[in-house]
Order: C-alpha cells, then sequence, then structure tokens
C-alpha cells in the first residue's frame, strides 16, 4: 500500500509539474507576443519592433467657394485635426498648413477631398528610427558626464577649478536642452503629420464631375489602353 501511494504521489507531483511548465509557456508566449507586436501610434520608442517616421503630405483640390472652403478643416470632427493655419488666401486661392495625428492622415486627407475635387495627392515618409536612437545615446552620455562634473564641483576648492568646472558645466547642460528641444520636436513631428492643404477655385460653369459605374468602367478601360500602347511603344 504504501508503494502504491507513494507511486501515485510521484504520478501527481509529475502532473503539477507539467500544468506549471505549461503555465509558464504560456505566460512567456503572451509576454513575447506583446512586445513583438509594434506599439499603435508614430511615438514608440526604438527597441518596440516599430520605426519612427516623419510623414508628410500634400493635397490639391478645386472647390465652389475658396472662402467657404477654407474654414472647414478646421471644423473637422474631433481628433482629427491638431491645428490649422491659414498661409495665403485669396478668393481664388487659399494654402493651409494643418497638423494631424499621424495615424489619421489618410482618414483625413480623404476628409479633405471631399471639400471639392481632388486634383493632386502626393504622401511621403521619413525614417529617423536610427537618428532618434542617436540623440537618445548622445543625450543618456551628456547627462553622464553632467553628473560627472557636478561631482567635480562639490569636491573643488580651488577657485579657479570651480569656474573651470562651472564653465565646461554650463556647456554641457546647453548642449543637453539643445538636445532635448530637437527631441521634442522630432517627437511632435512623429505623432503629427504636416499637411499642405491647397484649395483652388473651380472654373466658372465647370462642374464636379461624379462617375457612375459606366464612367469608371469607361475610365479604367481608357487607361488600360494607354498603358498598354505605352508599353508596346517601349519594346524593341
Amino acid at each position: 500500500m504504501r508503494s502504491l501511494a507513494s507511486n501515485r504521489g510521484k504520478v501527481l507531483l509529475a502532473l503539477a509539474c507539467s500544468l506549471l511548465a505549461i503555465s509558464c509557456a504560456r505566460r512567456v508566449g503572451q509576454v513575447l507576443t506583446t512586445r513583438d507586436v509594434p506599439a499603435a501610434g508614430g511615438s514608440a520608442e526604438p527597441g518596440t519592433g516599430s520605426r519612427l517616421l516623419i510623414t508628410t503630405a500634400s493635397i490639391e483640390v478645386t472647390v465652389s467657394s475658396v472662402p467657404e472652403a477654407v474654414a472647414k478643416p478646421s471644423r473637422s470632427p474631433r481628433g482629427r485635426v491638431a491645428t490649422c493655419e491659414t498661409v495665403t488666401e485669396k478668393d481664388s486661392d487659399a494654402r493651409l498648413k494643418i497638423r494631424i495625428p499621424a495615424r489619421r492622415l489618410s482618414e483625413v486627407l480623404d476628409h479633405l477631398a471631399r471639400l471639392g475635387e481632388e486634383k493632386r495627392r502626393h504622401v511621403s515618409s521619413e525614417d529617423v528610427t536610427e537618428k532618434v536612437g542617436d540623440l537618445n545615446t548622445e543625450l543618456a552620455n551628456k547627462k553622464a558626464l553632467r553628473d560627472r562634473l557636478r561631482g567635480v564641483l562639490a569636491r573643488a576648492k580651488d577657485v579657479k577649478d570651480v569656474l573651470s568646472v562651472e564653465n565646461e558645466l554650463t556647456r554641457v547642460q546647453t548642449e543637453i536642452d539643445s538636445l532635448e528641444g530637437h527631441l521634442k520636436r522630432m517627437r511632435e513631428d512623429i505623432d503629427f503629420s504636416a499637411v499642405d492643404l491647397h484649395l483652388a477655385q473651380r472654373e466658372p460653369g465647370k462642374k464636379r464631375r461624379i462617375l457612375g459605374p459606366l464612367g469608371y468602367l469607361y475610365v479604367g478601360t481608357k487607361w488600360f489602353i494607354t498603358k498598354l500602347f505605352v508599353i508596346r511603344s517601349g519594346e524593341p
């Protein structure tokens, strides 16, 4: 009986260890999965698996009334537009600088296109992941140097040495402030995309074209035939 109980105890112990190992493996798997998923938004720091991008865009839209259209971007649904500045405004032409959350760029561009008839759209991105990483490393080194200088200053006895260390400390602190300001501006550019909106007056008597299904089919067919002839003409 004692042998049977001992064997049963060993089996239960082995089963408990197996369940514990499976539980730990699942937890580790969940942690790895969470770390591997890129963070939402553009403000992720290097090391999370996300790339840091500064995205800018420009869009040109013809509208029936420029003065009326100028006020509409700033009245977009909450959360879409951060800032809106009118650079130039005439009855027939206007340019606006808009800052919007980077994660909503496509949504806002589509919203702006509906102000009238979209003529042109351009989006470009700059990968600044390494640049931000280098700046963070440089900032950490400058702060470490500042801390060492403060220690030296606390131990300095000679007036000449005190003045020399204070001057060096002031220089290092100025560089730290500059680096922090640069990083702050870059993070803002990462989180908020800059959009150049050009509003142009539609020609008098010219109405906005709204294509139906057959119209889109005609345009697509025309585009395909044009591309086909261009490809053919480039063949030897």
